[in-house]
């Protein structure tokens, strides 16, 4: 009996699309919750139109390894309550409205917080 082959993820299909093209695959990113849980998702709908990948950014107290525009943009996303539980709905309602592959950006430290069920929260809200 065969062994099925394992689903593409949208990552592989985005980039097999961009190669049948003969195009690069366009990638962009965004702070979750910025400038408000709302806003953003309007701001994530409004490049899944375009984007073949987007990078959706976990707002970090200490994102010393971005630049001021990110920095300021995490601190008013956790201003207005922004909190790790959230970017699984966002990731959950993006992927329902849209094609784009959907990379969660982080740091260790948040991840390390939320305890070992992150990466499998993460994965079941893309589903």
């Amino acid at each position: 009996m065969p062994v099925p082959l394992p689903r593409s993820s949208r990552l592989e299909d985005v980039f097999a699309t961009a190669r049948s093209q003969s195009r690069a695959a366009l990638a962009a990113y965004l702070p979750a919750g910025y400038p408000t849980r709302e806003q953003s998702l309007d701001a994530f709908r409004l490049l899944a139109a375009a984007a073949d990948v987007i990078e959706v950014g976990l707002p970090f107290s200490d994102p010393m390894m971005d630049g001021p525009a990110i920095q300021r943009a995490n601190a008013q996303a956790l201003r207005a309550g922004f909190r790790i539980e959230d970017i699984f709905t966002t990731v959950r309602e993006l992927a329902a409205s849209s094609t784009a592959a959907l990379l969660v950006m982080t740091y260790w430290q948040p991840v390390h917080r939320y305890g070992e069920h992150y990466a499998k929260e993460v994965q079941m809200s893309q589903l």
